[in-house]
């Protein structure tokens, strides 16, 4: 589940578009270290092969680091920091996963439109240049 969430976040990155990276707050490991790690793990994941996670064909090469900025911004911003230290547990293995923190990556327009919204319109805040990639 745990591997499977992260997918999902990589995933997301490619679809909601890209990011300029100005809002740092939300990764800044002084206000947010759970989020920090969480986004420093996911990119060491995306460095191994961004391909191999998502369908990378809509976005030019050199957008994709800033399609993956954007995308886990968009995502961690509205979680609890309490809920992304246990994401960044599991992910590390000291701790089972949690069914109930996969409803932060529920984002389908159809299965849940108002996280889709929700972390839809922060994308395209953190990211306007690119608002043509969201669906």
């Amino acid at each position: 589940m745990t591997r499977r969430i992260l997918l999902t976040v990589l995933m997301l990155a490619a679809c909601i578009g890209t990011a300029a990276a100005e809002d740092f707050s939300v990764i800044d490991p002084a206000k947010n270290p759970a989020k920090a790690r969480f986004m420093a793990l996911a990119q060491e994941k995306f460095n191994k092969d961004p391909d191999a996670m998502f369908n990378t064909s809509r976005v030019a090469a050199g957008n994709r680091q800033a399609v993956f900025e954007c995308g886990m911004k968009s995502v961690l911003a509205d979680i609890p920091e309490a809920d992304v230290q246990r994401l960044v547990d599991m992910i590390e293995g000291r701790a089972p996963s949690d069914p109930a923190l996969a409803k932060w990556f529920q984002f389908d327009k159809t299965e849940n439109p108002a996280r889709h919204g929700q972390v839809s319109a922060r994308a395209k805040a953190i990211c306007p240049q690119f608002a043509n990639l969201m669906k």
